[in-house]
């Protein structure tokens, strides 16, 4: 079975939104969650003050799947969650292993 990692990060708006979402899911396991500040050159969706601190306060999702549930569950956060500023990086995994 080809496992994968989706790494998400959200506006913190959408935070109990996402939570929601990923607990509906079925095929999941169990994510994490977590405070993360971004960082960028892009300085059009951020407000003044993140322009004068380099930084952009964000919700960062990680779930741990099979790579075709995490395919699906990317496409459910784009027809959901267009134009809401999500940024996500999905990784085929080669070992994962409880200890």
């Amino acid at each position: 079975m080809n496992q994968g990692l989706l790494i998400l990060l959200a506006p913190p708006n959408l935070d109990e939104t996402m939570v929601d979402l990923f607990l509906e899911q079925t095929a999941l396991s169990g994510f994490t969650s977590s405070n993360v500040s971004a960082h960028g050159n892009s300085n059009s969706n951020l407000s003044l003050l993140e322009q004068v601190t380099g930084r952009q306060q964000k919700t960062q999702f990680m779930v741990y799947a099979d790579f075709v549930e995490l395919q699906r569950l990317i496409d459910i956060l784009k027809t959901k969650f267009a134009n809401k500023d999500l940024r996500y990086i999905l990784i085929s995994t080669t070992e994962s292993q409880l200890i």
